[in-house]
């Protein structure tokens, strides 16, 4: 149950984006549902890993302000169910879009 209300919840929060942007806009919902599931799914990978960049960035801050040598994270990522909703959200925008702009190609 708790997989459900996750997956309807990162749905409802990328359609609401989504219908948000283009109602201000004022262009096609397909203009910008892929980009903003781009931009989601990349903000939930940069969340929910550990051990990246900025990891090692507060920890050598942290060891050039106090001297105390910190024990490094390995890089770890472990995909969740709403990043997995995202990432299937962008690439059917992807598959409707490419359907959608067809004749440019």
């Amino acid at each position: 149950m708790k997989r459900l209300i996750t997956i309807i919840l990162t749905l409802l929060v990328l359609l609401g984006l989504s219908y948000g942007i283009t109602y201000y806009t004022h262009k096609k919902f397909i203009d910008y549902s892929f980009f903003i599931g781009i931009a989601f799914t990349a903000i939930i990978w940069f969340f929910t890993s550990k051990g990246g960049y900025t990891s090692r960035n507060v920890d050598m801050t942290v060891q050039g302000t106090t001297g105390i040598k910190a024990e490094q994270q390995r890089f770890e990522f472990s995909p969740n169910i709403a990043f997995f909703t995202s990432l299937a959200y962008t690439l059917i925008s992807l598959v409707v879009m490419l359907y959608q702009y067809r004749s440019y190609f």
